[in-house]
């Protein structure tokens, strides 16, 4: 499901999407307020996604 308005697009997480996260969450001032740790790669940033966004029950937005 993707929901979309003028401004903004919600969608599922995507394995596509490791690069960008890692180029946020590997920020030192990002991850540690947040209550996760520093992302030390993309594929880090790969293995958070396909274990807590694509494997759960629940949908998690990107």
């Amino acid at each position: 499901m993707v929901l979309e308005t003028e401004r903004l697009i919600l969608r599922p997480w995507l394995d596509s999407d490791a690069q960008e996260l890692y180029k946020y969450a590997k920020d030192p001032a990002v991850g540690p307020i947040a209550g996760w740790p520093i992302h030390t790669s993309e594929e880090n940033s790969l293995e958070i996604i396909r274990m807590y966004c694509l494997s759960r029950k629940l949908t998690l937005w990107c």
